[in-house]
């Protein structure tokens, strides 16, 4: 099973098609999307048309769940059919693979506004209650979600966890695609052109909290410093 895994989407619809059409093109199973596709400078109609026209598997982001309590970030007038389609996604999804069973949140587990990045260490990791319940229950060989904007891959205990990175254009967007398989993951960037940047594997990880931020030629300040509202 091969997946194309999709950050956090925030109406950058020229991106997001060229995402799937990459994904097309190395013949994915599914599409994975962690949330979070309104509120940016885009266009979300697109985006939610795109990624329903693929049948793509999404989860509510933090911002969807805004738009459903009636408290959006961006106020915009959504189609009804498309505010029913993004009110109704479920916080997490779960996706059988040849490897171990998936989880696909936003944030961390059914939190869509925990944050778990390549920097989340010592007692914050300690703390992080919403990760901690999905590793004790033991039911998942990978976790897929995003929130943070920041790419990474981290295992913890029996737990891996894949955040593809955002599609924002100031962020230095990204995507993985994950042949869940053989457990190799490929990270790869969209600008100024799109590369394959970083491989990981399940089968001979080098490092089993390696992040695949170190294997941009940047990591932006805007992402580091992003305002943690924007997320």
């Amino acid at each position: 099973m091969r997946a194309l895994l999709i950050g956090d989407i925030h109406t950058e619809a020229v991106l997001l098609r060229k995402v799937i059409a990459h994904g097309r093109r190395v013949g994915v199973d599914a599409i994975l999307s962690v949330g979070d596709i309104v509120d940016g400078p885009g266009d979300p109609h697109a985006c939610i048309a795109q990624l329903r026209a693929e049948g793509a598997l999404v989860v509510r982001g933090n911002h969807e769940r805004w738009l459903a309590e009636g408290r959006p970030m961006e106020p915009h007038p959504y189609q009804s059919a498309e505010r029913e389609w993004l009110t109704s996604l479920p916080a997490t999804r779960e996706i059988d693979t040849p490897t171990g069973r998936a989880l696909l949140v936003h944030g961390v587990g059914a939190d869509d506004s925990a944050e778990l990045d390549p920097y989340t260490r010592d007692r914050t990791l300690e703390s992080l209650e919403p990760l901690w319940q999905v590793v004790r229950a033991g039911e998942h060989r990978w976790m897929i979600g995003g929130h943070t904007h920041r790419a990474m891959v981290r295992t913890i205990e029996q737990l891996t966890i894949v955040n593809p990175g955002t599609l924002v254009l100031e962020q230095d967007p990204s995507f993985v695609v994950a042949d869940f398989a053989s457990g190799d993951l490929e990270y790869w960037t969209l600008l100024p052109s799109l590369q394959r940047r970083a491989t990981w594997s399940a089968r001979s990880p080098a490092d089993a909290d390696w992040n695949l931020i170190t294997a941009r030629a940047r990591f932006s300040t805007s992402a580091r410093d992003m305002d943690s509202d924007r997320r």
